[in-house]
Protein backbone atom coordinates (compact mmCIF):
# COMPACT_ATOMS: atom_id res chain seq x y z
CA UNK A 1 0.00 0.00 0.00
CA UNK A 2 1.49 3.68 -0.76
CA UNK A 3 2.10 6.18 1.74
CA UNK A 4 -0.85 8.34 0.27
CA UNK A 5 -3.01 5.59 -0.17
CA UNK A 6 -2.32 4.47 4.03
CA UNK A 7 -2.99 8.29 4.92
CA UNK A 8 -6.64 7.76 2.64
CA UNK A 9 -7.74 4.48 4.63
CA UNK A 10 -6.85 6.49 7.97
CA UNK A 11 -9.43 9.17 6.77
CA UNK A 12 -12.15 6.84 5.47
CA UNK A 13 -11.83 4.64 8.73
CA UNK A 14 -11.97 7.73 10.64
CA UNK A 15 -15.46 8.66 8.79
CA UNK A 16 -17.00 5.56 10.09
CA UNK A 17 -15.84 5.25 13.84
CA UNK A 18 -14.37 6.92 16.05
CA UNK A 19 -10.61 5.41 17.33
CA UNK A 20 -8.03 5.94 19.79
CA UNK A 21 -4.60 7.36 18.81
CA UNK A 22 -3.57 3.68 20.19
CA UNK A 23 -5.48 1.92 17.94
CA UNK A 24 -4.74 4.31 14.62
CA UNK A 25 -0.84 3.19 15.86
CA UNK A 26 -1.59 -0.16 15.90
CA UNK A 27 -4.14 -0.86 13.08
CA UNK A 28 -1.53 1.20 10.76
CA UNK A 29 1.77 0.44 11.94
CA UNK A 30 3.37 -0.54 8.84
CA UNK A 31 2.32 3.07 7.57
CA UNK A 32 3.65 5.09 10.29
CA UNK A 33 7.06 3.29 10.04
CA UNK A 34 7.43 3.76 6.05
CA UNK A 35 6.63 7.36 6.51
CA UNK A 36 9.29 7.15 9.72
CA UNK A 37 6.41 9.00 11.75
CA UNK A 38 6.53 8.04 15.52
CA UNK A 39 2.81 8.61 17.55
CA UNK A 40 3.57 11.78 18.84
CA UNK A 41 3.83 12.91 14.98
CA UNK A 42 0.72 11.03 13.97
CA UNK A 43 -1.06 12.42 16.46
CA UNK A 44 0.12 15.96 15.39
CA UNK A 45 -0.90 15.56 11.81
CA UNK A 46 -4.52 14.28 12.91
CA UNK A 47 -4.62 17.55 15.11
CA UNK A 48 -3.78 19.63 12.18
CA UNK A 49 -6.96 17.80 10.07
CA UNK A 50 -9.42 20.39 9.66
CA UNK A 51 -12.16 17.42 9.42
CA UNK A 52 -10.85 15.58 11.88
CA UNK A 53 -12.76 16.26 15.58
CA UNK A 54 -11.81 14.98 19.01
CA UNK A 55 -14.24 13.40 21.45
CA UNK A 56 -13.95 10.93 24.34
CA UNK A 57 -14.22 7.18 23.89
CA UNK A 58 -16.21 5.26 26.55
CA UNK A 59 -12.73 4.66 28.12
CA UNK A 60 -12.28 8.13 28.98
CA UNK A 61 -8.98 8.63 26.10
CA UNK A 62 -8.95 10.95 23.21
CA UNK A 63 -10.97 9.68 20.34
CA UNK A 64 -10.53 11.05 16.70
CA UNK A 65 -13.09 11.08 14.03
CA UNK A 66 -14.12 12.97 11.22
CA UNK A 67 -18.00 14.28 10.75
CA UNK A 68 -18.99 13.76 7.56
CA UNK A 69 -21.86 16.20 7.83
CA UNK A 70 -19.71 19.03 9.38
CA UNK A 71 -16.96 18.40 6.29
CA UNK A 72 -19.52 18.82 3.65
CA UNK A 73 -20.80 22.22 4.71
CA UNK A 74 -17.30 23.68 5.08
CA UNK A 75 -16.48 25.96 1.94
CA UNK A 76 -13.94 24.63 -0.59
CA UNK A 77 -10.42 26.22 -1.03
CA UNK A 78 -12.03 28.36 -3.99
CA UNK A 79 -14.29 29.57 -2.12
CA UNK A 80 -12.73 30.94 0.54
CA UNK A 81 -10.08 32.72 -1.95
CA UNK A 82 -12.67 34.26 -3.98
CA UNK A 83 -14.46 35.22 -1.20
CA UNK A 84 -10.97 37.07 0.07
CA UNK A 85 -10.17 38.48 -3.43
CA UNK A 86 -13.61 40.35 -3.47
CA UNK A 87 -12.62 41.68 0.05
CA UNK A 88 -9.40 42.91 -1.18
CA UNK A 89 -10.77 44.13 -4.54
CA UNK A 90 -7.32 43.33 -6.32
CA UNK A 91 -4.96 40.69 -7.46
CA UNK A 92 -3.04 39.42 -3.71
CA UNK A 93 0.25 37.42 -3.60
CA UNK A 94 -0.17 33.37 -2.92
CA UNK A 95 1.96 34.17 0.61
CA UNK A 96 -0.51 36.81 1.59
CA UNK A 97 -3.61 34.59 0.60
CA UNK A 98 -2.21 32.15 3.08
CA UNK A 99 -2.03 34.46 6.50
CA UNK A 100 -5.54 35.69 5.53
CA UNK A 101 -7.44 32.56 5.59
CA UNK A 102 -9.11 31.34 8.54
CA UNK A 103 -7.09 30.28 11.75
CA UNK A 104 -7.27 26.52 12.00
CA UNK A 105 -6.93 26.41 7.88
CA UNK A 106 -3.58 24.27 7.15
CA UNK A 107 -2.73 24.94 3.30
CA UNK A 108 0.72 25.47 1.44
CA UNK A 109 1.25 27.56 -1.68
CA UNK A 110 0.88 24.38 -4.25
CA UNK A 111 -2.63 24.06 -2.39
CA UNK A 112 -3.26 27.42 -3.11
CA UNK A 113 -2.12 27.00 -6.74
CA UNK A 114 -3.92 23.68 -7.12
CA UNK A 115 -7.60 25.49 -6.20
CA UNK A 116 -7.01 28.31 -8.28
CA UNK A 117 -6.33 26.10 -11.52
CA UNK A 118 -9.57 24.05 -11.01
CA UNK A 119 -11.52 27.09 -10.29
CA UNK A 120 -12.59 28.78 -13.39
CA UNK A 121 -13.18 32.35 -11.28
CA UNK A 122 -9.49 32.35 -10.52
CA UNK A 123 -6.45 33.49 -12.63
CA UNK A 124 -2.82 33.11 -12.19
CA UNK A 125 -0.40 35.83 -12.83
CA UNK A 126 2.70 34.63 -11.61
CA UNK A 127 3.04 35.00 -7.35
CA UNK A 128 -0.66 36.96 -8.36
CA UNK A 129 -3.48 35.22 -7.88
CA UNK A 130 -6.74 37.60 -9.52
CA UNK A 131 -10.37 37.09 -9.85
CA UNK A 132 -10.76 35.79 -13.80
Amino acid sequence: MSKLATIDAVINNLKQEAMTLEQIWQDYGLAWQQLGWNMAQVKLWLLCQPSVHIKLAVNGEQAFQINCAQTNEKTNLGDELVALLEKAGRPMPLSQLISKLPAGRVVTEPMLRAAAQHDARLELKGPLLKLA
